[in-house]
């Protein structure tokens, strides 16, 4: 017997064919990720970008993930409070603020690797090399549609 949650979610499915089971598989995938590498995945992303280059300007970051500046600087604002990252003025353009990784986010991101592993298990559990392509190909696809 189907339950009144499931049949709503079937029903939604039913009518809406992309928008639903993309947003379920991401923040199911989100959820995912931070279990298993425990870590929020913009925390992930942003440590990631600073440990590769140690003095990336925060609008560069909104760049490269096409966010909101403002949520960047929250982002920032709180890995600086954990004490995993350090905000600068650009001493050239004060209107710059360049992030640093402390001593701490290094640490942290040396252990990303291992700790991406199990995340990566989980997924090519799911798919094959060859659909998780044909995935990257088709949410390309869908993206490039979506772009004004």
């Amino acid at each position: 017997m189907e339950t009144e949650r499931a049949a709503v979610a079937r029903r939604m499915i039913e009518e809406d064919p992309v928008l639903v089971p993309l947003g379920r598989a991401f923040r199911r995938a989100l959820s995912a990720f931070e279990r298993d590498t425990g870590v929020g995945a913009p925390r992930w992303f942003m440590l990631r970008v600073v440990a590769g280059e140690e003095g990336v300007s925060q609008g560069e970051v909104c760049r490269r993930f096409e966010q909101d500046p403002s949520r960047i600087t929250r982002l920032a604002q709180a890995l600086e409070a954990d004490g995993l990252l350090r905000r600068e003025r650009d001493p050239e353009d004060s209107r710059v603020v360049r992030l640093y990784l402390t001593d701490e986010g290094r640490d942290l991101t040396g252990t990303f690797p291992r700790r991406y592993g199990e995340f990566e298990r989980r997924v090519e559990g799911a798919m094959s090399g060859e659909e998780l392509r044909e995935l990257r190909r088709l949410l390309g696809l869908l993206e490039a549609a979506m772009t004004d």
